[in-house]
Formats: structure tokens, C-alpha cells, sequence
């Protein structure tokens, strides 16, 4: 008998064939996608066997049978990147590149936050992923005002029901390359030794409990020093993890890691030993087609952020030629610069952006982008065997898309309507390792309305902590010239 039976559906499948099946079923068993039923005329590839079992199950022989008429069946989306403890500061920080950003709008506000903070945070962004079809994600914590916020983090995202990649960040010579932010750069800043403790610590408890596993990260190549970085790049191939950093993401950190070690960015990191199979570079926006080129020979995956690359004034990465070249590329939000965890928007934008930069309509296209939004985000993570496609004997992490809404109408290919024209609120329900999270739009594993009503206690909390300088955003008047931030009297050297 089944867990769970779904029947009736459109199956994308993003397997090895990129099959696509319709009128499909699917039956789901202690967390395994245990037979999948190809519909009239089906069966094939799939073999012989399959349609007999759900020959003797079609018929009330699951737990739980969803109706899938009218929806398309899919793998959840895979979010490679994101900073949750900015998931509460949206809207008080815009329109500023990346040293305004981190250090006009982010340091007063995060230098406050508390381990009750770290947790909500978490709860909001679980919840509006959850929504919006993400299963998986990968989030980089370095924020260590206090140890026990990312503890409360990992505490918030079990009880969620999502697939964790946490990783565990460092910083201790700058945040963003800045050792002076206004005085509260030392209340990001901790010391080596005690966070190497912290991390080995942390993987220790963490690493495969439950849907949880760990990174080790530093914030990037300029926020910790050279030996340091030896070092935790030491403790995580010890600890057999894997190593995640920001690399290449705006053109300044390319500028000092040329000025300082004679070395593109990515090419310093990898002359210290970080890249490898298990190691995942965010952004590389600015790569060389040499560090293209280390990426792909050494089995770096790249973890994309197009929507906060273009709200930073970033660049556009160049992920056409990675992905020729035969890098792990998948998709992320990144924090509050991209104003959202819908994944179906990072994706649509991806493409969009690629076509434009490369005035070609075929630069990225929309099976490209669905499989960067899956199984691409699966390789990058090294998730691959375990989840980001629909196949038997995989972990079953999937969703449910609704047709028949004005902007998304039943007919026509299935990927181009999804990547082009679905919005996250068009995912009805979702399944994570075989357990039903979200039901006809209700999330099963969180009260809904006790969240936000922390989540608004806890931003108006930390806009309080800000003081002067983020009561100075939230009052700014409209600008007549430029953006807001601007005509406000706060420094940010």
C-alpha cells in the first residue's frame, strides 16, 4: 500500500530522458517514489513491472490519493542560496549597490539580532519557500552575533519539513570587506579559533540529522585571511562536507585579489585548495574563461543569483558558457536583494537576462533554466542521487503546479508555460521525502498565521535595534533625484 497516490497527472520527470508523461500516476512509499504508472500507451522505459503494481493499488490502495487533473507533477525546486536572517529586512534597504547595501542598510540592523530573531527568520522564509514550491535550499550563516542563532535556525527548518543545506559561515577579519562599519562591525566579527570549534561542533550535531546536512563557508576570499582559510578548508574535507564561499560576485573583490595575491578570485581560492567536487562558489559573475575553465575540470558547482546580482548592480554571469563548458550550475534568491523566494521568478529571470546579454532568444531557454531550478540545483549541492528528479527508488520531493487560471491556461508544452508564465502561487501542494507539506495551498507543518504575527513582532523589533540609521531608510522621503538612500546625512565608510 502507498503513502501517497497521485493520479491522474502531467509528470515531468527531469530524469535522464527529461521524459514527460501525461495522464501518469504516481505512488509514494516511506519517503521513496516507489512506482510511477506512465499512463495509456506507457510503460516502456519504465518497465514491466510497474504498471502491475499500480494495477493492484489505482484502487484504493494508498493512504492518502490526490487528484492531479489538471496539474502538472514536478520535482520541487532547489534553492542553492540564500542569507534567511535577511528575510525579515525587506523593504528598508534598496536601490544601493553592494557597500551601501551591507553597510548602510544590513550592519545596524544584524549586529542586533538575537537567537529568537534567527528563529522566526527562518519560519518566514520556510514558509513563503514552501509556498512557492522550493523543497530544498542551501543557507549561509555567518551571522554569529550569538552561536545559538544558526542552532535556532536549524531547530526552525526540521520542524518545517524542508531539505536543509546549512552552511556554517566565517568571519572574522571583515563583513563584505569591511573591518569599520560604524562600531558594529565587531558584533559580526568572532574569533578564529572559536569558530573553527563552533563549526566542528555544529557538523557534528547537524550533518544528516534528519533532512539537515552542513557546509563549511567562509563569507568570502577578502573576509577571512589566507591561513584561515587553509584551515577551513582543512576542517571541512576532515569532516568530509561540503565548502561554499561567495566568489567572483562583484567586480571589486576581483580588483583586490588581483591587487593583493597576483590572482583572479577564483583563482586564489583554488590556489588554497577549495574547489573539488564538493565545493560550491556563489555567483561568479565576474569568471574569467580560465576560472571557467577550474570550475569545470575540478567539479565546482555555481550557485547562481540573478535577480539580487541585478538589485546589487552586480553584472550578469556568464552561465551559457559555464554551462558549455560543463559547470554545476543551479539557481538561488540570495537574501533580501532579490525581494522574494519564488524560484519560479529567479528561473524566468535567469533566461530572460541571458537573452538579452547575449541577443540571442536561445541563450538560455526554458528547459534549461527548469533543469538549473532542479537537478542542476540538486548536482550543485551534491544531492543528485537523492532528490531533483521524479524516478523510482529517489527521495519524493515534488510538487503540484495548477492549470486553468487566466495566466496559466491547460494546453500547450508544459516546461515554457511553467517557467514563462506560473508564479509560485500556482503551486497547490507539495511533497517533501514523501511527507505532505503543503495541501491545497495550506502549509501542514506550520500555523500560518502564528508566524507572521512573530515575524511582524520580530521586524518591528529589529527596526527599532537599527536606530538612527535605519529609522533614516524607513522615513526617507521620495527622492527627486537618484535613489532615497542617498540625501539621507548617514555615512557609510
Amino acid at each position: 500500500m502507498f503513502d501517497i497516490l497521485i493520479k491522474n497527472c502531467c509528470l515531468i520527470t527531469m530524469n535522464g530522458k527529461n521524459e514527460i508523461l501525461q495522464g501518469c500516476s504516481i505512488g509514494i512509499e516511506n519517503g521513496k517514489i516507489a512506482a510511477i504508472d506512465s499512463g495509456a500507451g506507457g510503460g516502456g522505459a519504465f518497465g514491466g513491472n510497474i504498471g502491475g503494481a499500480f494495477g493492484a493499488n489505482l484502487n484504493g490502495g494508498a493512504k492518502k490519493v490526490i487528484d492531479g487533473t489538471d496539474c502538472c507533477v514536478l520535482p520541487g525546486f532547489i534553492n542553492t542560496h540564500t542569507h534567511v536572517y535577511q528575510s525579515l529586512l525587506e523593504g528598508v534597504g534598496y536601490d544601493m549597490h553592494f557597500n551601501p547595501w551591507n553597510i548602510r542598510f544590513l550592519i545596524p540592523i544584524i549586529s542586533r539580532m538575537r537567537p529568537d530573531h534567527a528563529r522566526i527568520a527562518s519560519e518566514v522564509a520556510a514558509l513563503e519557500m514552501i509556498k512557492s514550491g522550493t523543497t530544498t535550499f542551501s543557507d549561509h550563516w555567518y551571522l554569529h552575533t550569538d552561536f545559538e542563532n544558526i542552532e535556532e535556525v536549524a531547530e526552525g527548518f526540521n520542524a518545517s519539513g524542508m531539505r536543509s543545506h546549512l552552511v556554517f559561515g566565517f568571519l572574522n577579519e571583515s563583513f563584505a570587506g569591511r573591518k569599520n562599519t560604524g562600531g558594529h562591525a565587531s558584533d559580526v566579527l568572532r574569533e578564529e579559533g572559536e569558530l573553527l570549534e563552533r563549526a566542528a561542533g555544529f557538523v557534528k550535531r547537524r550533518n544528516g540529522w534528519n533532512l539537515t546536512s552542513v557546509g563549511l563557508g567562509p563569507g568570502s576570499t577578502e573576509d577571512v585571511g589566507t591561513e584561515f582559510f587553509k584551515k577551513i578548508i582543512g576542517l571541512g574535507k576532515k569532516l568530509d562536507v561540503t565548502l561554499v564561499t561567495h566568489i567572483a560576485g562583484w567586480v571589486e573583490i576581483v580588483s583586490r585579489s588581483l591587487e593583493k595575491y597576483k590572482m583572479r578570485d577564483m583563482e586564489y581560492a583554488h590556489s588554497l585548495g577549495f574547489t573539488g567536487k564538493k565545493s560550491i562558489a556563489i555567483h561568479g559573475v565576474w569568471l574569467s574563461g580560465d576560472e571557467i575553465a577550474i570550475a569545470a575540470e575540478t567539479g565546482t558547482g555555481v550557485a547562481h543569483n540573478p535577480v539580487a546580482n541585478m538589485h546589487l548592480g552586480y553584472g550578469i554571469a556568464p552561465v551559457p558558457e559555464m554551462l558549455k563548458a560543463g559547470v554545476k550550475v543551479g539557481l538561488g534568491t540570495d537574501g533580501a536583494a532579490s525581494y522574494t523566494y519564488d524560484m519560479l521568478e529567479i528561473g524566468k529571470t535567469a533566461a530572460m537576462l541571458q537573452k538579452v546579454r547575449k541577443l540571442d532568444a536561445e541563450a538560455l531557454t526554458a528547459e534549461m533554466a527548469l533543469r538549473m531550478l532542479t537537478m542542476g540545483g540538486a548536482e550543485v549541492l551534491g544531492m543528485e542521487k537523492e532528490t531533483g528528479s521524479l524516478e523510482i527508488g529517489k527521495r519524493a520531493d515534488l510538487i503540484m503546479i495548477k492549470f486553468g487560471e487566466a495566466h496559466l491556461l491547460r494546453g500547450g508544452r508544459p516546461v515554457p508555460s511553467i517557467l514563462y508564465s506560473a508564479r509560485g502561487t500556482d503551486v497547490v501542494n507539495s511533497i517533501i521525502d514523501g511527507k505532505l507539506v503543503m495541501e491545497n495551498r495550506r502549509v501542514l507543518t506550520m500555523d500560518e498565521g502564528a508566524v507572521l504575527e512573530r515575524a511582524d513582532r520580530a521586524r518591528r523589533e529589529l527596526f527599532e535595534l537599527g536606530g538612527a540609521p535605519t529609522r533614516e531608510l524607513l522615513e526617507a522621503p521620495w527622492p527627486t533625484r537618484g535613489a532615497a538612500w542617498r540625501k539621507l546625512n548617514g555615512s557609510i565608510s
